[in-house]
């Protein structure tokens, strides 16, 4: 029930009242299964990091290379702007995107298999990520 409790809540964004109603537990247990469900995720997920050796290095440049042409090349960039339900207080507004609706900022970067080797989800919609 906890893991379901909180895939609704990330799928869906539910009040934890709502949620609480739905699945017969208070907004606190909640809150508590919410956050205890995604450190179990996040402790299971160390496949997401930036290659330090030289010879994965050496690998994914050569990759690169023969897919594009592009020299030295260790990993491929992109962006988007994740939806947020609103939120209040004094941070607001630096959560309101360019499109005009909450979002979280979101750089990911893949090597050359497009496995992704580093995400950051941790600035406001409107914020440029800095490298």
């Amino acid at each position: 029930m906890q893991v379901l409790v909180t895939l609704r809540y990330l799928s869906k964004g539910n009040f934890f009242s709502e949620l609480g109603d739905l699945h017969g537990i208070s907004r606190s247990s909640v809150s508590r299964i919410i956050h205890n469900v995604c450190m179990a995720i996040n402790r299971t997920m160390n496949n997401i990091s930036f290659p330090r050796d030289a010879p994965t290095l050496r690998c994914i440049k050569t990759d690169f290379f023969n897919i594009a042409h592009f020299p030295n090349c260790v990993g491929a960039v992109d962006g988007t702007l994740i939806p947020i339900k609103g939120m209040g207080g004094p941070e607001e507004a630096a959560y309101v995107c360019r499109k005009n609706y909450y979002a979280l900022n979101v750089q990911t970067t893949v090597d050359s298999k497009m496995r992704f080797i580093h995400v950051n989800a941790c600035f406001p919609g409107p914020l440029m990520i800095p490298m």
